[in-house]
Parts: C-alpha cells; sequence; structure tokens
C-alpha cells in the first residue's frame, strides 16, 4: 500500500469513529437530558429505590402527638413502622414497591420534606446529594377514640365516624376489615384479591344506600314546607314491600307519633309522606346537603353517588328515593355531616377535614331553619349520654344497620355515624355508645 492510499484509509477511519462518538454522544444526551425523568420513575430503577431508602420520612401523629407512623434508620436505610394497626384506614401506608395509601399519600409531600421547596432548592439539593428533611403531619384523629372505633367494631364488616361540632375536625375514622401496613408488601396479593375489600376505606368510601337515614332529609323538607308535624299520629310498624324486599322499623316505636316513627326508622309513615313531596324541592335538598357529590376538599378518597335528578322520571323512582332504597348511594362520612348539621341548629359544618387547618363555612350554607333542627334533635331518642336514630337498609341480599347521632345528648360535641354490614339496630347503637366512653371534652 502506497502512502497515499494508507493516509485515505487513516481519515476514513478516522471519519467513521467520529461519526460513532458522535452518535453515541447524541445517544447519551438523550437520555440523559430528554429522557432522565423517565428513567428516573421506572419502578425498576434500583438508583429510586435507594433514594428512597435515604429519605427521613417524617412522623404521622394523632392531636395528641401518639405516633401513628414513622421512619426507623437502619443499615440499609430508613424503613417505616407503623405502630397502630387500629388506625391504619386513616394513615395508610408507605411501600417502595406499591406505592403509598391514605395520609401517607394524602400529605407525601410535606412527609418528604419537598412542600414548599422551589426548582432552584430542588436543584441544589439534587447537586450536592442533599436530601430534604421530612416534616411531620399532625392529624386531628384521637387514637384512644380510633381504638375504641376499632375494638368495638370487631370482627364486623362496616365503619364508624367521629366528627367535632362545629370544626368538622374527624376524631375516628374506622373501618373493617382492615390490614396491617407493617406487613403489606408481604399481604398486598392477598389483600388485592380479597373479596371483602379490606384496602378500601369503608367510611369514606362506601357507597351504602342510605335506608331511613335518609328520613331526616325528608322531614326536614315537609317540616320547613309546613304542613306535616312531628306530632301527627302515624301508623308506623306496618311493614313496606319495595320490589322483593320488606322494609320495617330498625326497633319498635315508643308511640304511634311521627317523631317517634323517625327515631325507630320505621319507613311506612314516609312511604306514605312520597306522594306530598315535591320532586324538584327534595332534589334542591338532597344538592344542598351535597349528597350528590364527592366531599369537597377532603384529605382522602371519598364516594360520589352515581344518582341524578334524572332518575325521579316515575311515581315509584320519587318512592324508592324517599326510602332510602334509590340509586342515591351515601359514605358514612357523608351521614355524619348531616347528623352534625342538624345538631349544630341547621348550620353547615366545616368541611370535614383531618388535619388542624382553617376550614370557613359560608354563613348562608344553612341546609334546614334552625327551628327544624330543633325539632328534629329533640326527635331522637336519648340511651345514656348518646341520642339518635337507629336504621335499617337493603342492599341486594344484605341488611346495613346504621346509628345516626351524637353526644353529649343535652349538648353536642360530636356527630357520630355507625355503619354495620350484615347487622342489626343493636348492634350499630352499641357500637356507637362504646365508642361514646372515649370522647371526652
Amino acid at each position: 500500500m502506497n502512502r497515499e492510499s494508507f493516509a485515505a484509509a487513516i481519515r476514513h477511519i478516522s471519519t467513521v469513529l467520529t461519526m460513532m462518538l458522535l452518535a453515541l454522544a447524541l445517544l447519551t444526551g438523550y437520555w440523559q437530558a430528554a429522557r432522565s425523568t423517565t428513567l428516573s420513575a421506572r419502578e425498576d430503577n434500583p438508583r429510586l429505590v435507594l433514594a428512597e431508602q435515604r429519605v427521613p420520612r417524617g412522623a404521622i401523629t394523632d392531636r395528641n402527638g401518639q405516633p401513628l407512623a414513622a421512619s426507623q434508620s437502619t443499615p440499609d436505610g430508613y424503613v417505616r413502622y407503623y405502630p397502630e394497626q387500629a388506625a391504619a384506614p386513616v394513615v395508610g401506608y408507605y411501600s417502595l414497591r406499591h406505592g403509598l395509601g391514605g395520609a401517607e399519600a394524602a400529605f407525601d409531600d410535606e412527609l418528604r420534606g419537598t412542600a414548599g421547596r422551589t426548582r432552584s432548592e430542588a436543584w441544589v439539593d439534587s447537586l450536592l446529594h442533599r436530601v430534604p428533611a421530612g416534616r411531620s403531619v399532625r392529624l386531628t384523629l384521637d387514637l384512644s377514640v380510633q381504638r375504641a372505633a376499632d375494638a368495638a367494631l370487631g370482627d364486623r364488616t362496616g365503619a364508624v365516624v367521629v366528627l367535632s361540632v362545629p370544626e368538622g375536625q374527624v376524631i375516628a375514622l374506622a373501618s373493617h376489615p382492615t390490614y396491617d401496613p407493617a406487613t403489606l408488601d408481604e399481604d398486598w396479593e392477598r389483600l388485592r384479591s380479597d373479596p371483602a375489600s379490606p384496602l378500601v376505606n369503608r367510611a369514606t368510601q362506601g357507597a351504602y344506600q342510605p335506608g331511613a337515614t335518609f328520613q331526616t332529609l325528608v322531614l326536614a323538607d315537609v317540616l320547613s314546607q309546613g304542613g306535616v308535624y312531628l306530632t301527627s299520629t302515624v301508623q308506623a310498624n306496618a311493614p313496606v314491600q319495595l320490589g322483593g324486599a320488606t322494609l320495617s322499623c330498625a326497633v319498635t316505636p315508643l308511640t304511634s307519633m311521627l317523631s317517634a316513627a323517625y327515631a325507630a326508622g320505621c319507613p311506612a309513615p314516609f312511604a306514605t309522606l312520597a306522594d306530598r313531596l315535591d320532586v324538584g324541592s327534595l332534589t334542591a335538598s338532597i344538592q344542598r346537603w351535597e349528597l350528590d357529590t364527592a366531599l369537597n376538599g377532603f384529605e382522602l378518597p371519598t364516594h360520589k353517588t352515581a344518582w341524578s335528578p334524572g332518575a325521579l322520571t316515575t311515581t315509584e323512582a320519587l318512592r324508592e328515593l324517599v326510602l332510602g332504597q334509590s340509586q342515591l348511594s351515601v359514605s358514612p362520612l357523608q351521614m355524619a355531616t348531616v347528623i352534625g348539621t342538624v345538631v349544630n341548629g341547621g348550620r353547615a359544618l366545616a368541611a370535614p377535614h383531618l388535619t388542624f387547618r382553617s376550614v370557613s363555612v359560608s354563613p348562608a350554607l344553612a341546609p334546614l331553619p334552625p327551628e327544624v333542627a330543633s325539632a328534629l334533635q329533640a326527635a331522637l331518642p336519648v340511651n345514656g349520654d348518646i341520642a339518635g336514630q337507629t336504621a335499617l337498609a337493603v342492599s341486594g341480599k344484605s341488611r346495613l344497620a346504621w346509628f345516626m347521632g351524637f353526644a353529649p345528648a343535652s349538648s353536642p360535641r360530636w356527630a357520630i355515624v355507625v355503619l354495620i354490614e350484615n347487622g342489626d339496630a343493636a348492634t350499630s347503637h352499641a357500637v356507637a355508645a362504646s365508642v361514646r366512653t372515649e370522647l371526652t371534652p
């Protein structure tokens, strides 16, 4: 090979090598810059797992500072510790494999210490490989009341909600069946496939027929319009046939007055009232009580009904709605806002919330007149230091047992709602009474 051929070959090889280096630089730049976010977010990225293990995640405590979730340092990094399984429906879980749930998800930015960070601060932290310190989150939950609610439910399927009146603070939020967030990774497949849905928070996401608890809305509507009185004599004990189901009183009414029928959750008088109700007025009442929408601003996922006013096209559809057996479904948390409003003199509570933040209520938001609210409150029977309505509903082949009440009976400070699937009125009241013993001013 002569000198010219050799030089040409060298130039050719140099050109090829240069093009290959340029291509490699372009590809490296593409993956490091344009696709870096995608790569970092991949679940199989070991650097992501290692980075997460370095985060000293903030603690979650109850209103009195009792720990509900905390991070513990280990040789492999930080691990999450859950000392109170009773609080699982509220606290949720933090898992490198399955993500986050409950308060762990709702307050993730605060717990990670990234809330309020500017882009420049985040860039500096990344450049210096500096991990932000997580901040603690204090919930309105009272651990002693939460434990009482969890214990009172026992092995029953259902939910308990306790709200402060009028602040709307969540004092207890229990749901059964539940799970242990400390063993979530090991139990995940079993929990996910369990037909009892232990990962669903029945207190906030449960979609239940309100049954006789809907009588509060019906009475509020008809009493506001006049012409119907709680002292009216009614035939309370008569069963009501609805489709293939037989509806009856939750307990035996003490008198033949409408007030006693309401207290005992008797359907017959309300089936009769359906003929006197105005569809537009009842629809407006549902919207005023916000039962047709998800709870605005609540930190955890909440239920939203599939019901719409367009469903009230027949007399039978109206009758089903009045009896609480229509497409309108509610969560225990929603019904806690209803009874809380009644004992708050007809004025809406502050929106339910889990942290100590300021929640304002429009003075114009008053679902019912104060004299009607007082009449409904006075109609509910007192047993010990707790008052309320026991009510039943039918959901498919299941019977739902409700208790919707308040305590103390003489000067209400808490709204209490209990829902038990396939239960009875006596049990739902007993659960509420057990929770009441832990409620102190």
